[in-house]
């Protein structure tokens, strides 16, 4: 066999390797677009006595299972819910969907998508609070009321705004916000007060920008 015909074997071999790739691909995505199996699974979770139901992680890239999730939360739509209230008795009641917000789970290179389900019955009941938080920027404290976040420095100076439907919220190590311009800011909120980080995601808009 002479040089030129093993040069068009190998060449001839590595045009049906990638054709098979290219094939494995395409029926893969054909097979996520066309899935009804949930391969999430869902818990409900308590924050400042506010109940909400959040996903496991998701592939940030199967649109079809955040599909599936919208599609069994629908805005509006109604549920029973059954927990713990703060002396121990059982609590049932009928609540209503008023939002499903999505966040940043784990990290790079794998990064997931989390989705999260809150109800009218405590739309805005968190307002209007405050958080202090370790930021850059000289941000000593972060607060919210019901028309968006405030950072404001040690002297009570305002340093940055945002009302709720221009923010953009990356939660990873720490916390990035967005004023959907091109300011933003960075910050760690306290270990013992994770209900800002909640509320962040619950009202905002998740954009990645952590890496």
């Amino acid at each position: 066999m002479d040089d030129d015909t093993g040069i068009l074997i190998f060449l001839g071999v590595g045009v049906l390797v990638l054709i098979g790739i290219i094939v494995f691909g395409v029926l893969s995505t054909r097979r996520k677009r066309a899935a009804t199996q949930r391969t999430f699974t869902v818990r409900q979770a308590s924050i400042g006595g506010q109940p909400f139901l959040e996903s496991s992680d998701l592939d940030a890239s199967d649109k079809r299972q955040e599909e599936l999730f919208r599609a069994t939360y629908l805005i509006g739509g109604s549920l029973v819910l059954a927990w713990a209230g703060a002396d121990g008795d059982r609590i049932e009641q009928e609540v209503h969907v008023s939002r499903i917000s999505r966040s940043l789970r784990a990290g790079w290179p794998q990064a997931k998508l989390g989705l999260s389900v809150y109800f009218r019955e405590w739309e805005g009941s968190e307002f209007p609070v405050r958080f202090t938080v370790k930021g850059r920027d000289k941000v000593t404290s972060v607060e919210l009321d019901a028309t968006g976040v405030r950072a404001v420095d040690a002297a009570q100076n305002l340093v940055w705004s945002a009302p709720w439907e221009r923010l953009l919220v990356s939660n990873g190590t720490d916390i990035v916000l967005s004023d959907g311009a091109s300011k933003t800011i960075r910050f760690e909120p306290l270990a013992d007060e994770p209900e800002l980080e909640e509320i962040l995601i619950k009202y905002g808009t998740m954009k990645q920008m952590h890496f």
